[in-house]
């Protein structure tokens, strides 16, 4: 009795109605005139539009380029076994979410809604074999939207429903996976790079389109002014003249007998006049709101000291890896997690580290373990190496030296504190006196 209340409120509810990312402040009643200061957001056409420019557009396929093709582990916590055919499992529900996609085509799918809608939903479907416990099935973001109110405290609650051809479909958060990068306490829905950025976009379509327009436009850059007491046949003899012996020849036009001949320039001749520099500062924008350095954008030209390599990493850890974790929840928290394995395996995905965050770790683990910090084993698994099987290799460098120096009778503990090895010879008394008999 009390769902079916709260769906009809939901279905009733101004904020419910509501595709997601529609409008600012939609909670507000209807008939509140209270002027928001913040501007409406576009529809998801416009949206899903924006997303097609090409700028947008290579900021979207860099993250799933990556992604689709990122390497990746399933991890066992805190040691409990192998897991084989566990892993096995999850491996084949990851790489094979459903009948049609393919691990690299499933995620593609979800992280364009992502980028475009903060909105990454797919359905989840248990069945009962043991090989591919659970499917995923990609939903367009879009026509979810969310149950306002919703009871937290009951697992079984409806959470999101769909306007299909029957009537509204309801959802628990069990049957649907909606993820977001970004979450707010005062609405549902999420904020993706193309809604903060999406009034720039359509400045940046508005000035591409006018600067095409005017490097397209067949006009003459400049108005020929003979001055004054000039009649037709001789104004009709100049433009012959310029048509037959000037235009295309490179030739310098020679004018005689007029009191002044002027120039006057009536179309851009320069880059400022194509709003270039506009451009590129929309760029930029446009960049930071994705997390990509502007560069890699293709308009603007780096004017730091910044490498490759630098403007890589930064890329990987303000675009690409936020979206990876969203993934990493999705397959946590909906494949493994209803497999009943949540807390024994953990999908990961592999981020290999620059050759300078590698060197400055290496030299960060070597300073650690002579300082007594990490043990020899402890760094080869921080280093990704095997671990060791020496007698020492889990003692940290002074123990180790101490232990080696008593076993090698050297000196005795640490800072040559403690017992020396003995070398008595237990059967045949002290060796040297037995050398002088």
């Amino acid at each position: 009795m009390f769902d079916n209340v709260k769906k009809f409120l939901a279905s009733k509810g101004p904020l419910a109605r509501l595709l997601p990312n529609q409008m600012y402040m939609s909670w507000m009643p209807r008939d509140n005139k209270r002027k928001s200061v913040l501007p409406k957001n576009p529809t998801v056409r416009q949206l899903r539009n924006f997303s097609r420019d090409p700028i947008v557009r290579k900021a979207i396929t860099i993250v799933q380029d990556s992604l689709a093709r990122q390497p990746y582990t399933i991890d066992v916590i805190g040691g409990r076994g192998k897991k084989i055919r566990e892993i096995a499992a999850v491996q084949n529900c990851i790489e094979h979410p459903n009948l049609v996609d393919s691990r690299s085509s499933f995620t593609k799918r979800l992280l364009d809604d992502a980028m475009v809608l903060d909105a990454m939903c797919a359905e989840v479907a248990k069945a009962r074999s043991t090989k591919h416990p659970v499917y995923l099935y990609p939903v367009d973001g879009s026509t979810i939207q969310m149950v306002v109110p919703y009871d937290y405290t009951d697992d079984n609650a409806v959470r999101y429903m769909q306007q299909q051809e029957d009537g509204m479909k309801y959802f628990t958060a069990k049957d649907i996976a909606y993820m977001q990068r970004s979450y707010f306490t005062y609405q549902p829905y999420g904020l993706s790079p193309i809604m903060m950025a999406y009034q720039y976009v359509r400045f940046y379509l508005d000035s591409i389109e006018q600067a095409n327009e005017k490097a397209t436009n067949a006009t003459a850059e400049f108005l020929i002014s003979l001055g004054e007491g000039i009649n037709s046949e001789q104004r009709e003899k100049f433009i012959e003249y310029m048509k037959n012996d000037i235009e295309g020849t490179g030739r310098i036009p020679v004018v005689a007998g007029s009191k002044s001949v002027e120039t006057k320039q009536i179309k851009a001749i320069n880059s400022d006049g194509l709003y270039l520099q506009w451009l590129e500062k929309l760029t930029q924008i446009v960049g930071v709101a994705f997390g990509i350095p502007p560069e890699k954008l293709g308009l603007v030209i780096a004017n730091d000291r910044s490498t490759g390599e630098d403007q890589e990493n930064a890329m990987t850890q303000e675009l690409i890896k936020p979206y990876a974790a969203m993934m990493e929840d999705l397959y946590n928290n909906y494949v493994i997690a209803n497999m009943g394995l949540g807390g024994v395996l953990k999908f990961r995905y592999i981020f290999e580290d620059s050759e300078m965050q590698k060197s400055v770790k290496s030299k960060r683990v070597v300073d650690e373990y002579y300082k007594g910090v990490l043990t020899e084993n402890e760094v080869r698994r921080i280093m990704g190496y095997e671990e060791s099987t020496s007698d020492y290799a889990n003692m940290t460098y002074p123990e180790k030296t101490a232990n080696i120096n008593v076993d090698l009778g050297i000196a005795g503990g640490f800072n040559g504190n403690g017992n020396i090895k003995d070398t008595t010879n237990t059967e045949g008394g002290d060796s040297n006196e037995k050398d002088k008999d």
